[in-house]
């Protein structure tokens, strides 16, 4: 989603559009995932679907990735002023974490009431939510916010290693593949699920934790630092990459066919986020995203893609308001689906439909709410009444985004 890139620097274009096409991902993932449920299980319907699922899933750690980059773009190499950088981060990460939190929480209440719900509790499981991320996607947020307070250390880290970057990747991605293992064959069985204390707190909330995805901020991290090296490599080994993803998806379709139909593990366990797999399967779909993103960037000035131009910059500027908007109109969704009783063929189509209405009707809604003063900043964007009156000619210009 959305990190703003110092005017220091020349825009990259090339992250417009992996930000419009992760948030989209995003989508396709929990569309698909509620379509899923009318599946049978075991049938090539729902294989495939799985399969889906689990390509599609590289969008999280990607989130990551961009996360890391951008801010590391912005800040790194230059004159760093802590509590500026806390005051104006948190500033906007924060008021949609607590907003949206509360948001869903009175939507949630009407359409699944909580009996004999007292203001008390309400504010006790508020403050639950706050502190877990429980609310519907919030959970990045709440990863992200650990990120502000730890980037400080993070960012003289980066700097101290520098003779040994590469060392650094290296024992990064061992350490993410470990972590991944270590999640899938021993924290999803019973005597994972049942650890004493605050060891079973911290592996309940595993999904939350910085921890986690400690390898895809690190990546990010060293790719904004070495970006011209790295963006030169790419360019030149370009031409391989469609063909490592296709094996990808390959390996993909296997690993399904292997989890489901061999070694018989339940649907959850295939599709997991959080798994050895989905490492060097997520890295290489980001790496693909940005070489597109390059491309993009050297033809999106050609008339002939004005209006693609346009739409990829609106959808790259809306990426965190989509993804905090989009379970609304997920719901409803759900909602329509249910009511119409649609079979199995008519889900087929709807699918597709269904994405493309979620996507666009957040991306409008969050567009909105981005111009109106003040308001802006539940959706991760400042703008104030003073802004817009030195500026009428840029009303609702969107001053800063927030990290996503």
């Amino acid at each position: 989603m959305n990190v703003p890139v110092s005017k220091a620097k020349e825009h990259l274009y090339e992250i417009d559009l992996m930000r419009a096409l992760i948030i989209l991902g995003v989508i396709c993932v929990h569309v698909i995932s509620f379509f899923n449920l009318f599946t049978v299980q075991m049938t090539g319907v729902n294989l495939r679907n799985d399969a889906a699922l689990t390509a599609l899933h590289f969008t999280r750690e990607a989130f990551m990735f961009i996360t890391g980059l951008v801010l590391f773009i912005t800040y790194y190499g230059k004159p760093f002023n802590v509590k500026m950088f806390l005051g104006k981060r948190l500033k906007l990460i924060a008021i949609p974490y607590f907003a949206f939190t509360l948001l869903y929480m009175l939507f949630t209440q009407t359409y699944m009431p909580t009996p004999h719900l007292t203001l008390p509790l309400f504010l006790q499981n508020y403050g639950i939510a706050l502190l877990t991320g429980n609310q519907f996607f919030l959970y990045y947020l709440l990863i992200s916010l650990q990120l502000y307070i730890i980037f400080p250390w993070l960012l003289k880290f980066i700097k101290a290693t520098e003779r040994y970057h590469g060392l650094l990747f290296g024992i990064s991605f061992a350490l993410e593949i470990a972590l991944m293992w270590f999640n899938k064959f021993y924290l999803q069985m019973p005597a994972g699920l049942h650890l004493p204390g605050l060891l079973g707190v911290l592996v309940n909330y595993r999904d939350r934790i910085i921890i986690t995805y400690q390898f895809w901020f690190i990546a990010g991290a060293l790719v904004a630092v070495h970006y011209s090296k790295i963006k030169a490599i790419l360019q030149k080994y370009v031409r391989f990459i469609p063909w490592i993803l296709l094996f990808s998806f390959f390996a993909i379709g296997v690993h399904v066919a292997i989890d489901r139909l061999v070694q018989h593990q339940d649907e959850s366990q295939t599709v997991l986020v959080l798994q050895p797999l989905m490492i060097p399967y997520s890295l290489l779909a980001t790496v693909t995203l940005w070489s597109l993103g390059m491309a993009w960037s050297r033809v999106r000035l050609d008339s002939r893609f004005r209006q693609i131009s346009r739409l990829i910059k609106t959808a790259a500027a809306a990426s965190f308001g989509i993804f905090l908007i989009h379970p609304f109109f997920l719901h409803l969704v759900q909602v329509t689906i249910y009511r119409l009783h649609t079979t199995a063929a008519e889900r087929v189509w709807l699918t597709p439909v269904a994405i493309l209405f979620v996507y666009f009707s957040a991306m409008i809604v969050a567009r909105l709410v981005a111009r109106i003063p003040y308001l802006s900043y539940i959706v991760g964007q400042k703008s104030t009444w003073h802004s817009q009156k030195k500026l009428p000619m840029q009303r609702g210009t969107v001053r800063e985004n927030t990290a996503s």
